[in-house]
């Protein structure tokens, strides 16, 4: 009996952590597509670095889309508590 509730719970674990997996690779197949992500628990859009400024913070990660003046676009992932990659690639030489 303690076997198998063991066994339960590593099942259930292993099928949230691939849930999360294929998650984060359906957001990254949609960012490479300029679409949002599925899940956005906070959004942010502003005007900085001459460009606009797009942040989704979902499950442990945010995606950030970056559209300069010209209609180039930067966009990516990062650790919810990482540094943000268009301050340090744009931020510094605009301001």
């Amino acid at each position: 009996m303690h076997l198998e509730k063991s066994l339960i719970i590593k099942i259930i674990i292993f099928l949230v952590f691939v849930l999360f997996i294929l998650m984060i690779l359906i957001d990254f197949f949609r960012a490479r597509n300029m679409q949002r992500p599925l899940v956005c628990f906070k959004e942010i859009t502003e005007e900085k670095y001459n460009g606009t400024y797009y942040e989704c913070t979902s499950f442990g990660y945010k995606f950030y889309t970056f559209t300069k003046e010209d209609n180039s676009k930067d966009y990516g992932f990062r650790i919810i508590f990482s540094k943000d990659p268009i301050a340090e690639k744009y931020g510094e030489q605009n301001e």
